[in-house]
């Protein structure tokens, strides 16, 4: 029984196997799962015995990989608008079953990978991956970020945590390390949207990157960068920091140094936040047509689409990522993200979708991202082909069953995904 009820077959489904082809098709075929892990992808049936699964027949649903948002702010309420210190002011328990229910909509929405992109509180993610990882509460698999740490006197100032030279940077990322932070997040340039901090400024220098990305690297972790222009991504690629989010206005040299440490780096745009800006959406929260004008986003939003284009072409790799929590980039709608890749930049949907899944599998160092022999089961069960649309995947009707580590995470068991097949096959025949 016990070998039984650890190994599920899952028939007749389209799987996405997101193995890297871009020529990839949804195929007809069964993934076996046996604990946590995928234990096979057959085209067609499984020569597997029958009496030997649990078999839950999708009808021809699709299966893909869980889902990754490498650039998360989880300490962002449901409700969030733009208010950080009120957020930082939230009494610990409070803002606890706050940022709870926001890892259980990632995890809802078929993202079983999240990438800490800076925390309003030293331990919020700390607090929550741990509990995650206890089965306490739902949620994704979790990088932990800490405080986002900026140069004394910069942008953030004096909210986040501030450093003045090699030496503090040095204290500051040992201590968050110590604290269990396994993703460090470093401003190492502006961002028109505060004040007095363009987009273009660089802030820290080489000793200031390289002690951080030293000593997160003794305590098993890594650092990411909040970096605009193009001096603020040669000093993080330069110094070995694995993700450079946004990279929105690169020159020659930028493009040069992303594409010659395309092995070791990734890009994280946050592409759908710039376009939601200066679209409008964040107009009805207070954030004027004129201040989207004084930040320079038009002009940014064209920036980045330049950039990634060409980032792309040179086989850089993008990670998914979207700085979602704001009311106009709402917990809830991360897959617009992998539209503005396809909408934006001329992405195929397979490829959009590559960014969320197979390239997120080795920034963290996880057999993860694809439905493939031996990697983690954690598969996104979906009533439509995103191959085909990639915006099938903000649909609450068609994302439903989410599976992490081999146990179905949104809907009650197997039993449940079971009954959601069902359900689809007749809806199908009525």
């Amino acid at each position: 029984m016990g070998a039984h009820m650890d190994r599920v077959l899952i028939a007749n489904a389209r799987v996405v196997s997101c193995s890297g082809d871009l020529t990839e098709r949804p195929f007809d075929g069964d993934v076996l799962v046996e604990g946590d892990r995928i234990a096979g992808v057959f085209r067609g049936r499984a020569p597997v015995d029958p009496a030997s699964v649990r078999t839950v027949d999708l009808a021809g649903a699709t299966v893909l990989p869980g889902l990754c948002d490498a650039h998360t702010h989880i300490s962002w309420p449901l409700d969030f608008v733009f208010d950080h210190p009120e957020i930082a002011a939230m009494p610990e328990d409070e803002h606890a079953l706050e940022v709870a229910a926001v890892v259980r909509t990632y995890l809802r929405w078929g993202y079983t990978v999240l990438v800490g992109a800076g925390a309003l509180k030293p331990r919020a993610d700390v607090v929550i991956q741990q509990a995650i990882d206890r089965g306490r509460i739902d949620g994704p698999r979790l990088w932990a970020s800490g405080d986002m740490i900026t140069e004394r006197g910069a942008i953030g100032s004096p909210t986040l945590t501030e450093v003045g030279d090699a030496d503090e940077m040095r204290r500051v990322v040992a201590r968050q390390c110590e604290l269990g932070v396994k993703v460090i997040k470093l401003m190492v340039s502006g961002d028109g949207i505060v004040p007095g901090h363009p987009s273009r400024v660089t802030y820290m220098d080489d000793a200031m990157v390289g002690a951080a990305v030293r000593e997160a690297e003794a305590h098993g972790a890594f650092v990411t960068a909040h970096a605009r222009g193009p001096g603020g991504v040669r000093l993080a690629v330069r110094n070995g920091v694995r993700i450079v989010h946004h990279a929105t206005y690169l020159d020659d040299d930028a493009i040069a140094e992303l594409t010659a440490a395309r092995d070791e780096v990734w890009v994280c745009p946050g592409l759908h936040y710039l376009r939601a800006v200066v679209e409008g959406a964040a107009e009805p929260y207070g954030i004027t047509r004129q201040r989207v004008t004084d930040a320079l986003y038009p002009e940014e939003l064209q920036a980045s689409i330049d950039s990634l284009r060409k980032l792309h072409s040179n086989g850089v790799r993008i990670v998914a990522g979207g700085d979602f929590g704001h009311q106009w980039t709402r917990h809830g709608t991360y897959a617009a993200e992998l539209a503005a890749y396809v909408e934006l930049l001329g992405f195929s949907p397979l490829e959009a979708i590559l960014t969320a899944t197979a390239n997120a599998g080795p920034v963290v160092g996880e057999r993860l991202g694809r439905v493939a022999d031996g990697y983690l089961a954690d598969l996104v069960i979906v009533d439509g082909d995103p191959t085909a649309d990639v915006r099938t995947l903000l649909d609450p009707e068609r994302v439903v069953p989410v599976v992490k580590g081999g146990v179905p995470a949104s809907v009650p068991g197997w039993g449940g995904i079971d009954s959601w097949a069902r359900a689809r096959r007749t809806g199908e025949r009525g």
